[in-house]
């Protein structure tokens, strides 16, 4: 029976037809002959060996296999993909550094302050407003010398964006301060609903953050009537109201001029 060696023992030197063929086949005549073709799948390689060429050793078609066997072990061919693109490019172009910068932009205004004006105001009930101490806005009736403790209203006039309103739609964005005090207006949430109340402050620049809204209010004027509200905009339907009982602090409601009095008129202009 013929002895086949392994890979290693078919590349060694030592190599010889006893080995290959065993102490039973020892006749050169009984060596088989190699008549065939070999090809590797997937390389496009053909190998043809022909009995034609009795001179050829025994060592010449060991190498032969050798040759073959080391041809069918190489790794098939592997397609073109994405990240041998991406590797030949990384050869080709330098790495390119980014600075990154952060910064902030200030946006438009809320409100631009414009210009302030003063106002004597009464209510269509005719009561003035008042301050009492220590920062509280009555509405009361005066007369004679009385009359010299109503306060005048220093009305902050600004300028909306276009979506806000202005002078054409009859609502002029404004803050409605104390003459002769740093008070103003504000309308704020307490427990369940807004209420008005007075805060020290000094409005009379551009309103720049929504937290400030809480001073502005929509100036609604009545030009047939010849009077005017006043419309929270931080609780859009609330306005500033007077009681129908004297000496009752201003205030605001969302049902103007039914159990309060939302409506007022302004003179000194």
């Amino acid at each position: 029976m013929a002895f086949v060696p392994d890979l290693d023992t078919l590349e060694s030197s030592s190599l010889n037809e006893e080995t290959f063929y065993g102490p039973d086949c020892l006749c050169l005549e009984k060596k088989p002959c190699l008549d065939s073709e070999v090809t590797s799948p997937g390389v496009g390689i053909q190998v043809t060996v022909a009995n034609r060429h009795p001179t050829r050793t025994f060592r010449q078609a060991a190498t032969l296999v050798v040759a073959v066997t080391k041809l069918l072990r190489q790794p098939t061919h592997k397609g073109f993909t994405d990240s041998d693109l991406g590797g030949f490019l990384d050869d080709i172009f330098e790495p390119v550094s980014f600075q990154q910068i952060k910064g902030s932009y200030a946006g438009a205004p809320v409100y631009r302050y414009t210009r302030s004006q003063s106002f004597d105001i009464l209510d269509i009930d005719h009561k003035c407003f008042v301050l009492e101490p220590p920062t509280q806005l009555v509405a009361l009736h005066l007369q004679g010398p009385a009359t010299r403790q109503k306060v005048k209203l220093n009305i902050a006039l600004y300028r909306p964006r276009s979506s806000q309103g202005g002078p054409g739609t009859g609502r002029v964005p404004v803050a409605l301060g104390i003459k002769g005090y740093q008070l103003y207006m504000s309308c704020v949430m307490s427990g369940a609903e807004p209420v008005l109340q007075l805060e020290e402050a000094d409005v009379r620049r551009d309103i720049e953050s929504v937290e400030l809204t809480r001073f502005i209010f929509y100036r609604l004027d009545s030009p047939t009537e010849r009077t005017t509200r006043f419309e929270s905009a931080a609780f859009p339907g609330w306005f500033v109201c007077t009681s129908l009982q004297p000496r009752q602090p201003v205030g605001i409601t969302n049902q103007p001029d039914q159990v309060n009095i939302a409506t007022y008129e302004l003179s000194g202009r």
